[in-house]
């Protein structure tokens, strides 16, 4: 390891550690994981290649929610961030397959600037809008934010590592704020990658059990969280997440 994350890891690990709104997103975000993870493992869904695709999206998100959540509490921003865009993508494009699943077979053998040519997150973003009308969540809004603060060299992602007095600081950078922020804007993207997964794997293995009655333990956790938690704002975060 080239930094010692100990200390900045003992700033931010109470937060998600004392029974508060941390603790709750926490567990919210760990329901996710682990209703995705008994689909997958479940293994009780078709071998169509827009089943198998969805599938594979779905655990590329669980590995996204376990980077970023030790990222950020180890002080790595911009990597951090780059791991909520991946997951953003990853869940549009969960969308897009359960609305056009005849694209899977396309997407999965194109590559290169053949796959972004067709299947760039803002051309899959305004076909989605075609198929469904306007979404809930303005999934672009993040895509454009994370892009620049996490994925590419921006004046977002340089003040990512400085603190709040404009120093900069090589390595990992300790920002408790900062912390409360991304962990809660974790939990919303994954709770809603996660429910969106469970309606495209239900509505392409149609002939299955749905889901929520294969799981409903892991399924109540995600739908429960998102319904008493989807309207703390970032405010809320700050004034009650002591």
């Amino acid at each position: 390891m080239l930094f010692d994350v100990s200390v900045i890891e003992a700033q931010h690990r109470p937060l998600i550690q004392n029974g508060n709104l941390g603790d709750v997103f926490r567990a919210g975000t760990f329901g996710c994981v682990r209703l995705i993870e008994d689909v997958v493992h479940g293994q009780n869904w078709n071998d169509k290649h827009a089943t198998v695709v969805v599938v594979d999206l779905g655990v590329r998100i669980v590995n996204d929610c376990g980077a970023a959540a030790q990222l950020a509490v180890s002080g790595f921003w911009s990597a951090a961030g780059h791991q909520v865009r991946d997951l953003v993508e990853c869940h549009q494009l969960i969308e897009y397959f359960r609305h056009r699943p005849s694209d899977a077979q396309e997407w999965f053998e194109s590559s290169g600037k053949e796959r972004y040519k067709k299947f760039s997150f803002g051309k899959v973003f305004d076909k989605l809008a075609q198929d469904r009308g306007a979404s809930q969540f303005d999934l672009k809004q993040s895509f454009d934010f994370y892009s620049d603060a996490g994925s590419h060299p921006s004046i977002a992602g340089f003040s990512w590592q400085m603190t709040d007095a404009g120093q900069k600081l090589i390595g990992p950078v300790p920002h408790p704020d900062r912390y409360r922020l991304f962990v809660g804007d974790l939990w919303a993207h994954a709770t809603r990658a996660t429910l969106d997964f469970v309606d495209a794997v239900d509505a392409l293995n149609s002939d299955r059990k749905p889901i929520r009655d294969q799981f409903r333990y892991r399924y109540a956790v995600v739908a429960g969280a998102r319904k008493l938690l989807a309207a703390i704002n970032a405010e809320q975060i700050r004034e009650f997440w002591k």
